[in-house]
């Protein structure tokens, strides 16, 4: 999607919709969500100009890339506060910003990533696969985004190790999936496709594959742990906050094939497991 305006040319949500090539409804879906901001008003008429043309641009080629609506507005809002986008990315220029660029640390630049890393939780982060040595001064991080996510808890008062733990709940659930899907793959496609006249086209489906999968797995996983969050927080102190917190993150939101949002309540499709009933 690529539209221009001139700087200073005013135009109405009518003349932005046609540009964009979304309906009007989706404009103003994209101002509740907090992904486009709110146009400048004269009277009862909202103007837009070419920064919100440039925000449906961006807008576009991130969905292009598989971000939701929510960690679309995630990115934008940390954008809009001062950090650099492609720093949100990761490299900016990769196909698919799911899989990230391994980071090369040295020690020093690993410890100062997370901090209260010493030798025992070192050797943690290691035994998650979190990082690995490369070579006698440095380290290979598999995700920055987790590393990102442990330093989190512990300025959130967390301890590092608790962290690491969760971490590794998630690389040993992945560890078992992954085997599973791997053997489900070679058995079902590759091997019946390698005797057959499209043997031909398999590395390219694989290619394809390897992307379609990784925007799958993070959509289902998001939803599956909001589930799971809802179940949990029927039994806890603070429930009622943690669901409120959960409603908060959620976008709330399906959009249909013309590109048209509609609302519906996040509990739609993170329902608690064993139908327990929301307060």
């Amino acid at each position: 999607m690529t539209f221009t305006t001139p700087a200073n040319q005013a135009i109405t949500i009518d003349d932005l919709a046609r540009r964009a090539g979304l309906p009007v409804r989706t404009i103003r879906e994209y101002h509740t969500m907090r992904v486009l901001p709110p146009p400048r008003r004269k009277g009862r008429i909202g103007l837009y100009d070419a920064g919100h043309v440039q925000r449906l641009e961006l807008v576009a080629r991130l969905q292009h890339r598989g971000y939701s609506l929510a960690g679309i507005r995630d990115l934008l809002d940390a954008w809009d506060s001062g950090t650099e986008l492609t720093a949100l990315l990761g490299v900016d220029r990769e196909p698919v910003a799911l899989d990230e660029t391994p980071l090369r640390l040295t020690r020093d630049e690993l410890f100062s990533r997370l901090p209260g890393l010493d030798a025992a939780t070192l050797r943690k982060a290691k035994d998650t696969a979190l990082v690995r040595p490369d070579g006698p001064s440095h380290f290979v991080v598999r995700s920055a985004a987790l590393i990102d996510l442990a330093a989190d808890g512990v300025r959130l008062g967390l301890c590092l190790g608790e962290m690491l733990d969760i971490i590794g709940v998630l690389t040993a659930g992945l560890d078992a999936t992954a085997t599973a899907v791997a053997r489900a793959f070679v058995e079902r496609v590759w091997q019946p496709v390698t005797s057959s006249d499209s043997a031909a086209e398999l590395p390219g489906f694989l290619a394809r594959g390897r992307v379609l999968l990784l925007q799958g797995v993070a959509s289902v996983l998001a939803d599956r742990i909001t589930a799971a969050l809802l179940d949990q927080a029927g039994d806890i102190t603070g429930g009622a906050e943690l669901r409120a917190a959960i409603g908060r993150i959620s976008t709330g939101a399906v959009r249909d094939s013309s590109g048209s949002l509609q609302r519906r309540s996040p509990h739609d499709d993170c329902q608690p497991r064993a139908g327990r009933a929301l307060e």
